[in-house]
C-alpha cells in the first residue's frame, strides 16, 4: 500500500547527564527535503541524523527537530580564578581606604564581577551522543511512519472508491457509444426525408455518412486505454514501492482519454459522463498529491 507523506513522530532517549528528544514533521513534497533544527553543541552530527531520516523517505519535507534537556549540572562546569577575585578585593579596598569609605565587600558581589566566574560547557563524547539521539531518531522515525502508512492506507481505500466509480461510467459510455451511432443515421434518414419529401432516399449515401461519423466518433481505443490504466491504478496501489510519481502520470493519461472521448462524442449523455470521470480524476490528483 502506499504512504502519505504527511505525519508526525517523536522519540526520547536519556543519555549520560541529559536527555535527547526528536520530533520529526512530514508534509507534502515534489522531492525530498529535510531541514534539521538541533542545538549547538549537536551540530556535527546533523548530517547523520540527516541520512538517518531520509533512508526512510523517498519524498516529503520534513521538519526534525532535535531538543536537549540537561539533567542538572552534568553539562556544565564552573571556572572559579581566585587571584583575578583576589585583585578585584584589594583594588576595592585600596579605592575605599582613599575615598574615606569603610565596609567590606561580599562574596556574592566578587563572585558578580567580570570574569571571576564563567560557566562552560562540558565537552561531550560525540559517539556517546549519537548513540542516543540515534536511538530517539529511530523512534521518530517508526512513529512517523506508522502515521504515514495509517494515512496511505486510508488514501489508497479512496483512490480504489473512485476508479470503481469511473469503471462504472465507462461501462456506460460503452454501452451508450453503439446506440449513438445508429441514432445518427436514424435521424439523418429521416432529415433527408423531410427535405427531399417524395423524392426517393439514397439509402447506400446514408450508410456511408453514418459509417463516417460512426468512425470519427469511435471511442473504443480510448476506453480500452482508460480500463488499462485503471488497472495500472490498482496494481500500483497494492504494491509496497513509494507510487505518487506514477500514479500522477496514470492519472495524467486517463485525463488525456477522457478529453478524448470528450471531443470525438457529440452525444448529450456521454457528455454528462465524461464531466463525471474528469470530476473523479480531479478528485483523486488532489488525493494523489499527499502520496509519495
Amino acid at each position: 500500500m502506499p504512504k502519505s507523506m504527511t505525519g508526525y513522530g517523536r522519540g526520547t532517549c536519556a543519555g549520560p547527564g541529559f536527555t535527547l528528544t526528536v520530533e520529526a514533521r512530514s508534509t507534502n513534497h515534489r522531492y525530498r527535503d529535510i531541514n534539521v533544527r538541533a542545538p549547538r553543541e549537536l551540530s556535527e552530527l546533523e548530517d547523520r541524523l540527516r541520512a538517518l531520516v531520509a533512508g526512510g523517505l523517498a519524498r516529503g519535507h520534513v521538519d526534525v527537530t532535535v531538543t536537549l534537556e540537561e539533567a542538572g549540572a552534568a553539562l556544565k562546569t564552573v571556572d572559579v580564578r581566585p587571584e583575578l577575585a583576589e585583585a578585584y578585593h584589594r583594588a576595592a579596598k585600596d579605592l575605599a581606604a582613599r575615598v574615606g569609605l569603610s565596609g567590606e565587600i561580599g562574596i556574592e558581589a566578587l563572585l558578580a564581577l567580570p570574569d571571576v566566574v564563567s560557566v562552560k560547557a562540558v565537552p561531550l563524547d560525540t559517539n556517546a551522543v549519537w548513540r542516543v539521539l540515534e536511538e530517539a531518531a529511530r523512534e521518530a522515525m517508526e512513529a512517523l511512519g506508522a502515521m504515514r502508512a495509517a494515512e496511505g492506507d486510508a488514501l489508497a481505500r479512496d483512490l480504489i472508491h473512485r476508479t470503481r466509480q469511473i469503471e462504472q461510467l465507462i461501462a456506460r459510455i460503452s454501452g451508450r457509444a453503439p446506440v449513438v451511432a445508429e441514432e445518427f443515421r436514424a435521424r439523418l434518414d429521416a432529415r433527408l426525408r423531410e427535405i427531399l419529401a417524395d423524392v426517393p432516399v439514397d439509402e447506400t449515401r446514408i450508410a456511408m455518412e453514418a459509417a463516417i461519423y460512426a468512425d470519427k466518433s469511435n471511442i473504443t481505443e480510448e476506453l480500452v486505454r482508460l480500463r488499462s490504466h485503471i488497472a495500472q491504478v490498482h496494481s500500483v496501489i497494492e504494491q509496497a514501492e513509494p507510487a505518487g510519481r506514477r500514479l500522477e502520470f496514470l492519472v495524467q493519461e486517463m485525463h488525456r482519454e477522457t478529453n478524448t472521448i470528450g471531443s470525438k462524442s457529440q452525444d448529450t449523455e456521454i457528455s454528462h459522463m465524461v464531466v463525471e470521470i474528469k470530476s473523479e480524476l480531479e478528485k483523486i490528483r488532489e488525493q494523489i498529491q499527499n502520496i509519495e
